[in-house]
């Protein structure tokens, strides 16, 4: 089973990271969770009270910006991490509004050396629908200097939430990360073009990739209701939805993968709902 690293960025709300907290601990019980605190929020500072041993907070605290880039926060924890002596074996990008729905995530991911979603730039189903398929992003300095230093022509995006590398894959991204942007918004969305783009590297290299482990509904026409969140927590069948006008491929839809889903991105609000379904599942 491996060992596991939760990132999470928080957005300032500790009840929300709280539970996130309390999640991870009941479902995958010695992982280790480093927090982010947006530099922005008036709330990164009230959050302490989640800490526990295996919890920690960064004391390097970035700017995030909507649709600006967060991957040099997620980079920013894995360095506090290191410098920590953390003990992991992959380390799981979480946002503020992902929970974990179930157990059996550290025997999965032993499976696989990474997990994200790759569409490569270009291909004809998606290129012109998601906004960060353009050439200006194609064109980015940061960007050029990264596919130069992976020796890829194009690169690949995917979705941001549940994206999982091991831990020699993702210190090769820090390096070049590192290298290429400033640790800061950078002007596209970094995180979902970035690791995929790793990701694709490695896939076409022969390494065996699975998707991200969190279901999503930012991508589909779908809500994430109870019935839904059952279905995810059991992982039977398939889930059918158009995509969301503009989105990049939703990529839990249509597709018999739920099984391989641990967690799922939703409101705050919908807390109670996530609450009721784990606890009637756990209890049957």
């Amino acid at each position: 089973m491996d060992k596991l690293l939760f990132s999470i960025l928080a957005d300032g709300g500790s009840d929300t990271l709280e539970r996130q907290i309390s999640a991870i601990n009941r479902f995958s019980p010695g992982s280790s969770i480093c927090i982010h605190h947006d530099a922005t929020s008036p709330g990164n500072k009230s959050l302490d009270r989640s800490g526990g041993g295996n919890v920690f907070i960064n004391p390097n605290s970035y700017a995030i910006r909507p649709q600006e880039g967060v991957l040099h926060a997620h980079v920013s924890n894995f360095q506090h991490a290191v410098a920590q002596s953390l003990e992991f074996d992959k380390i799981v990008l979480f946002s503020a509004q992902e929970m974990l729905i179930k157990s059996g995530l550290g025997e999965y991911t032993k499976r696989f050396t990474i997990g994200a979603q790759t569409e490569l730039y270009g291909n004809i189903e998606t290129a012109n629908n998601w906004a960060g398929f353009r050439p200006e992003v194609l064109n980015f300095p940061g960007v050029k200097r990264v596919l130069s230093l992976l020796g890829l022509p194009l690169f690949a995006g995917g979705q941001a939430e549940g994206q999982f590398f091991s831990r020699d894959v993702f210190a090769h991204l820090e390096r070049v990360f590192v290298e290429a942007f400033p640790m800061e918004p950078c002007g596209f969305p970094s995180e979902q073009i970035v690791p995929a783009t790793f990701a694709m590297r490695h896939g076409f290299a022969g390494t065996n990739i699975s998707l991200p482990i969190t279901f999503t509904a930012a991508s589909a026409q779908i809500e994430i209701s109870e019935s839904v969140l059952r279905q995810l927590v059991k992982g039977d069948g398939a889930l059918h939805a158009r995509a969301r006008p503009g989105a990049l491929r939703p990529a839990h839809i249509g597709a018999c993968v739920l099984k391989d889903v641990y967690a799922v991105s939703l409101p705050a609000d919908r807390y109670e709902i996530w609450s009721k379904v784990v606890g009637e599942l756990e209890n049957s």
